[in-house]
């Protein structure tokens, strides 16, 4: 009913309707049978017109009054027809007139109703010009204001440093550190305030290396003595890594040593920063790159769901084919495929909490201090694997035990799968003899981890030595009289880590770009072949 409904609306409006037309031909077959029928009983007519004397009989009479009859049921079946017609052309008409009415009735509404919809744009349009007007006045404002800062600031920053380093030079050893300590502070703000108030983070980066590159080039010409300069172009990114640590550490860190590697194994952190080359630039653009990486860290490592025997987080720092590598590691939420793409954009946070709002800050400045070193930062999300394990116990009776475990994440959380097909969380021994070493060998790698030295007594823990950031298993001992109790264990690591790569001095002096392109040896061997002789090796 609904679909003939819309073809009538949908079709064009119809002016015909179907006509009754007059029953001529009952009319004309009743005529003539009272013709006849007169002529049959009037003697007078009959004399003037006569008929043929078979016509006079039973049979013809009976005949014209059927004949008649069919005409008469012909004409009746016939005007019930286009009356049934009519009533249908009628109706459709009706409906089709309805519909127009309904059209026109629906076409006033949404005029009345477009007007007002665009009475309302051009009011919303005229509002968001006016908004873009004042923000245009409040960003020229704030240009305005952030240049007063600038001024404002270096005036009082050369008085308090002035004031600071002359206190520092008269100052005894038992109040040296504190100056030391309160200069570098007030440096930190100022750069802190510099970048703030500069138009493109990223260019005034950019730029600063350039000056810090000329002078940096100046100070290795000059052998016969070094030049006084305005300031330090470069600077170790241990010692900026290490500050980042001590702003954010609870506790204090034991300080660095020359030409060392530097490890905190315990608590909350895991570091390794080894010495490595220095970079152009001042140093408190990355002690403020890595000051945010690791509030982040701190903050999703500490959500709930997410504890772990290790420290959750991990900050590592080597050299790498001419860049200074930089890993922050920790155990948290994975990060989402719609948040990735607006990770490094202003103003946006994944810190919806109502007590950690965060102001969409940390990351952009993150990602615009990493442009303008010419860098390049990366963000993964680490998972769990699922592997299988060769253990191989040693005791002290000489006693050898073997054993394959097999790793799976179930739920989220890694299992080991016993024999019979069943999910344990970790993988339990009982010998008689004490422990001498284990053995911990993934299948298809050579890379065995052997782990010795255990005490006689008390509970030990030794937790995966080939990844001491992440480790993928941690083996619990007990010794005891006659059932010295053995526990290998799969923790999961699931989390997220950035990595950071920067140009070292050395590597923009040379101006090569070997360093960026892990695959160059593959490529020059590529484009080797096509000189290579055929037939030589």
């Amino acid at each position: 009913m609904s679909d003939q409904k819309t073809d009538t609306m949908e079709s064009a409006p119809r002016g015909r309707v179907q006509l009754v037309t007059y029953p001529w031909l009952s009319v004309l077959g009743g005529l003539l049978l009272i013709s006849y029928l007169l002529l049959m009983t009037e003697p007078a007519l009959a004399g003037l017109y006569p008929l043929p004397a078979q016509w006079h009989g039973v049979e013809v009479k009976y005949a014209a009054l059927g004949l008649f009859l069919v005409l008469l049921m012909f004409d009746l079946r016939r005007y019930h027809r286009q009356h049934q017609r009519q009533k249908t052309d009628v109706k459709a008409l009706r409906e089709q007139v309805n519909a127009l009415w309904q059209d026109k009735k629906q076409l006033q509404l949404k005029a009345h109703t477009y007007s007002g919809h665009a009475d309302k744009l051009k009011l919303f349009i005229s509002d968001k010009l006016l908004e873009y007007i004042e923000y245009d006045e409040k960003f020229l404002h704030f240009k305005s204001i952030a240049a007063e800062v600038r001024h404002n600031g270096v005036i009082s920053f050369d008085k308090v440093q002035t004031a600071l380093q002359r206190a520092l030079a008269e100052s005894g050893p038992e109040q040296s550190g504190d100056y030391r300590a309160a200069l570098d502070a007030m440096r930190y703000l100022w750069d802190l305030l510099d970048l703030s108030t500069a138009d493109n983070l990223a260019l005034h980066i950019g730029n600063l290396l350039c000056e810090c590159e000329e002078h940096y080039c100046q100070r290795l010409l000059n052998s016969d003595g070094p030049a006084p300069l305005p300031y330090e172009p470069a600077y170790p990114p241990r010692q900026a890594a290490w500050r980042a640590l001590a702003l954010v550490s609870p506790e204090a860190l034991p300080p660095l040593i020359e030409g060392e590697d530097y490890r905190i194994e315990e608590g909350r952190w895991y570091v390794h920063l080894a010495p490595v080359s220095v970079l152009l630039g001042k140093e408190n653009h990355l002690v403020l790159l890595l000051e945010n990486l690791l509030k982040n860290a701190q903050f999703f490592s500490g959500k709930r769901g997410y504890r772990s025997p290790f420290a959750p987080i991990a900050l590592t720092l080597v050299e790498e084919q001419g860049q200074a590598v930089l890993r922050i590691y920790n155990r948290g939420p994975h990060i989402s495929d719609e948040d990735r793409p607006n990770l490094f954009q202003l103003g946006f946070t994944t810190r919806r909490t109502r007590e950690h709002h965060g102001r969409g800050l940390g990351l952009y400045f993150v990602n615009e201090i990493v442009k303008g070193y010419e860098g390049r930062i990366g963000v993964r999300n680490v998972h769990t694997p699922e592997t299988r394990y060769a253990v191989r116990v040693e005791l002290d009776d000489g006693e050898i035990i073997t054993d394959l475990i097999e790793v799976e994440v179930v739920d989220g959380q890694p299992r080991c799968r016993t024999a019979d097909g069943e999910f344990s969380d970790a993988r339990d021994w009982t010998f008689r003899a004490p422990v001498l070493s284990v053995e911990v060998t993934p299948t298809g790698s050579r890379d065995t981890r052997r782990i010795a030295d255990f005490a006689a007594r008390g509970k030990q823990v030794r937790f995966d030595p080939g990844h001491p950031e992440r480790p993928a298993w941690q083996l619990d001992y007990q010794p005891k009289r006659n059932a010295h109790q053995l526990v290998f264990q799969p923790l999961d690591v699931s989390g997220v880590e950035f990595e950071i790569r920067l140009p070292t001095a050395q590597l923009r002096l040379d101006g090569s770009e070997l360093g960026r392109d892990e695959d160059i040896d593959a490529e020059v061997e590529r484009l080797d072949e096509r000189f290579r002789v055929p037939g030589e090796a």
